[in-house]
């Protein structure tokens, strides 16, 4: 199924995920990712945090705190340069997952904002074979990984200056668990040369569509996406990997097993004893 969005700075495509993606996405975030609903029966998608007691790592790119009031303002001014960086970023063919998150998290100072990146390189990308590795930020991730945040930043960087929206100043690239922050904002993921777009609702409207389109991007994944912890009974569901092949397989069995169960409740109905002629 595919949505052609005419936004006001060029036509886009929007893809339903397929099966290929989310065995894609299973394979390569670093605890999967899994379906969850609401009471209004809404089914998406959410990107695994936390599974038992095991974190999601991430490298958080701080900057200094800002006035809680100034929040709005703030991510704001994030979430266009992260929309406006990705175009470039998926131009340098990495095959790794690589998400840049909007985090926010509360201290005595005030809130600091800033961009925390989740993901994982893909052992036989460029990331992973053409790249030296980064042992210091790397051994949390995999090699590659700090190759494509570096990628990303140089991205980020040269939208800063071609948008005029400042980057504010970094004063720390540090490694964290998920728990550290105190929020994150799921926008996009980038897989390969795949862009999954997070956002719950899209219509022509949308900036972050816009901004996408007017970086010359014409087709992505809706992936409506938030983030979750889940108990480590679950893990299966959100990292077990089936193929298109076994997922039709297990649907034949099911079938097949209907089909039996409907035919001996048939043969039981058949042999029933007529109440009628007994009378």
């Amino acid at each position: 199924m595919i949505k052609t969005y005419h936004t006001p700075k060029g036509t886009i495509h929007g893809h339903k995920p397929q099966t290929k993606h989310m065995i894609n996405l299973k394979r390569g975030l670093p605890l999967g990712i899994i379906g969850v609903g609401n009471e209004q029966g809404f089914h998406s998608h959410a990107l695994v945090t936390k599974c038992g007691e095991e974190e999601a790592w991430c490298l958080k790119q701080q900057s200094i705190e800002v006035d809680p009031k100034e929040e709005h303002r703030y991510a704001t001014a994030y979430l266009i340069l992260m929309a406006e960086t990705m175009a470039g970023y998926l131009r340098h063919g990495f095959g790794g997952t690589f998400i840049p998150t909007l985090y926010r998290r509360n201290k005595p100072n005030g809130l600091e904002i800033g961009i925390a990146y989740f993901g994982k390189p893909s052992p036989t990308g460029i990331e992973a074979s053409e790249f030296e590795p980064q042992p210091v930020y790397d051994r949390q991730f995999g090699n590659g990984f700090f190759t494509m945040f570096h990628h990303y930043y140089e991205e980020l960087k040269k939208t800063s200056t071609r948008t005029n929206i400042p980057l504010r100043p970094v004063i720390g690239l540090d490694t964290r668990k998920s728990s550290h922050l105190d929020g994150i904002q799921v926008q996009m993921i980038a897989q390969g040369r795949t862009l999954f777009v997070c956002n719950q609702n899209l219509t022509e409207e949308s900036i972050i569509l816009s901004i996408l389109a007017s970086c010359g991007l014409e087709d992505f994944v809706h992936l409506p996406c938030l983030h979750i912890e889940i108990d480590e009974k679950h893990r299966d569901a959100a990292m077990e990997v089936k193929t298109e092949e076994e997922i039709r397989e297990e649907n034949r069995k099911k079938l097949q097993a209907l089909k039996q169960r409907a035919e001996t409740l048939k043969q039981r109905i058949k042999n029933l004893p007529n109440t009628d002629e007994q009378q």
